[in-house]
């Protein structure tokens, strides 16, 4: 069944069935990538309460695997104190963003910057390039 959502000003339609299936054929994140890095960005970043994971989450987007245009795991980044400081990750939500063909959405909460290009692929395809950095005081 299609759902609409908007995301600020921006509306896009899509199906939970078809993106939760697409999901369950890709590869979990710390079995794509062993290093401590994936582990921490799966064990503690995606269960942070930011409001692009529950959009996501609500579009059944599996926060915890890479898709096949992946393959290394996730780019995560703690820094010299082993603190987070940056992650970039792809995901995929089988439907379209209405009446263009992308759009930015800009955050700022829990101490991070977020920043996700949303992009239709192809017909059936939202990619969204999320980047999330901690903001340094």
């Amino acid at each position: 069944m299609e759902e609409t959502i908007s995301i600020e000003e921006n509306k896009i339609t899509y199906e939970k069935e078809k993106t939760s299936e697409a999901y369950l054929k890709e590869i979990s994140i710390v079995v794509n990538c062993p290093c401590e890095d994936c582990h921490y960005f799966v064990n503690v970043i995606t269960k942070l309460n930011l409001e692009i994971f529950r959009i996501l989450k609500n579009a059944c987007v599996d926060l915890e695997k890479n898709l096949d245009s992946e393959p290394t795991g996730v780019w995560c980044i703690k820094d010299n104190n082993d603190e987070f400081a940056f992650f970039q990750q792809a995901y995929l939500i089988k439907g379209r963003i209405l009446n263009k063909d992308s759009f930015q959405y800009e955050k700022e909460e829990l101490g991070l910057k977020i920043n996700a290009e949303f992009l239709n692929k192809n017909t059936n395809d939202i990619i969204i390039d999320l980047q999330v950095a901690s903001i340094t005081k």
